[in-house]
């Protein structure tokens, strides 16, 4: 149990760090970013400069993004619980622990982004959103009729490699999420078909909608203070943050429920 959960943490945590070596050397210095207050609608109001240092000038936008820890963390801790009561395999528990160990490492790169506000951490962060959505893809194929290693290597180093389009064009980036958007609702409703259960319907259609709510509020961060001065606090962009972390639980609630049933079935089977 342990061991599976260490493999999965040393493979985020080289790969996180060989991406964080790239941005370090330039290689992204020329992609465009939003950098800067002037990209944000949270406004530092007066009675924070009393509670936080001057540096810490969005404190909503900065520690929603403990929830993306708290999740990753809680569900680190449930696929260890199902894989000792061997409600799971081995292979799903690389799978779980993969994806949440990602989101807690994501937690921490995008609150240095805001609190620094470099062009690099920017860089770090549009990238690692690339292989959230991949992963999925990459999950149903799994429970689909396998992946295996090889496949796992090959789907997440085109996904990684994508991110050169931001070298091409401007809306690289975008272009590149767009797609890995498709390829996560594609696997997602292969695997439904292959195990139609009413109990997946929920979080899926959840994951969408917070999917949506995440692009949304995101780009209309700076519209809606015209619409209402409180989301000059309660800003786009921490709420879509909290459209984010709902959307990564739901993804786990989805694929815990497929994995489950799918196990069961196949536990039936050999009886």
């Amino acid at each position: 149990m342990v061991s599976m959960m260490m493999q999965a943490f040393l493979v985020v945590t080289v790969i996180t760090a060989v991406m964080m070596y790239l941005v370090y050397l330039g290689y992204f210095d020329t992609v465009h970013t939003e950098v800067g207050r002037q990209f944000y609608a949270e406004r530092y109001s007066a009675k924070w400069s009393k509670v936080f240092p001057p540096w810490l000038n969005m404190p909503y936008n900065t520690f929603v993004n403990l929830g993306y820890i708290v999740v990753g963390a809680f569900y680190c801790a449930k696929t260890s619980v199902s894989l000792h009561v061997k409600q799971i395999t081995s292979s799903d528990s690389v799978l779980f622990y993969t994806f949440n160990i990602m989101a807690t490492f994501y937690g921490a790169i995008q609150a240095v982004r805001i609190l620094t506000q470099f062009h690099r951490s920017a860089v770090l962060d549009q990238w690692y959103t690339l292989p959230f959505f991949m992963w999925v893809f990459v999950w149903s194929s799994h429970l689909d009729s396998g992946i295996g290693i090889k496949g796992m290597v090959s789907w997440m180093a085109i996904s990684l490699l994508s991110y050169c389009l931001t070298l091409v064009h401007m809306h690289g980036f975008e272009i590149a999420l767009a797609l890995h958007i498709l390829f996560a609702v594609y696997g997602a409703i292969t695997i439904y078909r292959k195990f139609p259960i009413k109990e997946a319907q929920q979080p899926f259609i959840w994951a969408l909608i917070f999917c949506a709510g995440f692009v949304f509020l995101k780009l209309a961060d700076l519209e809606l203070p015209n619409l209402n001065p409180m989301f000059e606090k309660i800003s786009g962009h921490f709420l879509s943050k909290i459209a984010d972390i709902l959307q990564i639980y739901c993804v786990n609630k989805y694929f815990e429920i497929l994995t489950l049933y799918k196990n069961s079935v196949q536990n039936k089977k050999s009886k």
